[in-house]
């Protein structure tokens, strides 16, 4: 993760710029949401849909302050809107692990 990385403050601005659960972006409550309390203000991702396929990719803050980078996929979800509810709750069960 060589944005975050304090050798390339150059590239901060990837990571400052990514939506924060819970509040910003397509991850505010107001727009489409984030569906899980665990990673809301730690999660930072960018969504993406297409008729029947929606991604959810980021960066998040683990329970042990590690920080992580994902990518989650469904492909194929008949409700759009579960589809996306479930790659928030994955986001939030990386937040609220212990990754070791």
């Amino acid at each position: 993760m060589l944005d975050a990385s304090p050798a390339h403050p150059e590239l901060r601005p990837i990571t400052l710029g990514l939506p924060v659960a819970g509040f910003t972006g397509t991850l505010d409550p107001g727009v489409e949401g984030f569906d899980s309390s665990a990673g809301l203000g730690v999660v930072r991702a960018k969504t993406g849909s297409l008729s029947t396929v929606n991604t959810l990719a980021g960066l998040v803050v683990d329970h042990d302050g590690r920080l992580l980078a994902f990518a989650f996929m469904s492909n194929g979800a008949a409700d759009a809107g579960s589809a996306r509810s479930g790659l928030d709750r994955l986001a939030g069960r990386v937040a609220a692990c212990g990754c070791h």
